[in-house]
């Protein structure tokens, strides 16, 4: 694992370093790695769920749709936003990184150090297996509400629909970083809305975080075609329509073998301020 940007203990702060199969203190708090390398830096008593965070099936769902290519201009064009702010020797920090699928796009194209945090474990050992072959990056299981990394340590900071808290986002970047902040538009997916209601209502507008100034801001619709089952499946299970909606609408949606769904998402680049 590299050093560039060590964990931080999440008990009393401290760095964390590699001692043989675990990551260690000065204070001797220790926390396993995974056979996948990744470690689990999410405290027991600050979480109300044993099992926090997406599910597995809602999982490989997203998994099996990014995999698909339906959502690669959106992250070619994260990687634009990025590309003017960060050097090879770079880091960023993925918050919320699910399975790594945008982070996997970054790294290939800008080749940052990536430091990827989730709250779902399994989404981190995704992760973690998607960079096997990576040194210079690592995962750990950790809220985005309390991120375990050092003050002021990253170039940049990602999120891609995750829930994140902005002091914390603020707090791991340096004060020349920039923060990529992606939302849905409002009218993402809205063909999957109008097979599950009568009535739609679209996204509502993205507020801006607190402690970031707007640097850029893009944009971007495009139309899926989805021309299996398989991929609208994958594309409901992975939304909260697949609890949300009603179960007539969901039946017409698998039942589909095809079926052009909309995109639309608004990019936002940042910059800290005081």
């Amino acid at each position: 694992m590299s050093e560039t940007v060590p964990w931080r203990c999440p008990v009393c702060r401290a760095p964390l370093a590699p001692v043989g199969r675990t990551l260690a203190c000065s204070s001797r708090h220790s926390f396993d790695l995974a056979k996948e390398g990744y470690c689990n830096l999410l405290l027991a008593s600050r979480t109300r769920s044993k099992h926090p965070g997406d599910d597995k099936a809602m999982l490989r769902a997203r998994s099996g749709f990014l995999s698909a290519g339906h959502y690669r201009p959106m992250a070619d064009a994260v990687v634009d936003l990025l590309s003017p702010h960060l050097s090879n020797d770079a880091s960023l920090l993925d918050c919320g990184c699910g399975d790594g699928y945008y982070a996997d796009v970054v790294q290939r194209s800008l080749q940052p150090t990536i430091r990827g945090i989730d709250i779902a474990r399994e989404a981190v050992r995704m992760a973690s297996r998607r960079f096997k072959q990576v040194p210079t990056a690592s995962f750990a299981v950790a809220s985005t509400y309390d991120m375990p990394v050092p003050d002021a340590a990253f170039d940049a900071a990602l999120q891609v629909f995750a829930p994140v808290s902005d002091a914390e986002v603020r707090r791991a970047l340096r004060p020349e970083g920039v923060y990529c902040a992606v939302f849905p538009g409002e009218a993402h997916l809205m063909a999957l809305k109008e097979a599950m209601y009568e009535r739609t209502r679209g996204h509502k507008e993205p507020k801006h975080p607190e402690g970031f100034a707007l640097v850029r801001e893009r944009r971007l619709t495009f139309d899926m075609a989805l021309e299996s089952s398989e991929d609208i499946a994958n594309l409901l299970a992975m939304t909260p329509l697949n609890w949300r909606g009603s179960r007539e609408g969901k039946a017409r949606l698998r039942a589909m073998d095809s079926l052009v769904v909309g995109a639309d998402f608004v990019l936002r680049l940042y910059r800290p301020v005081d």
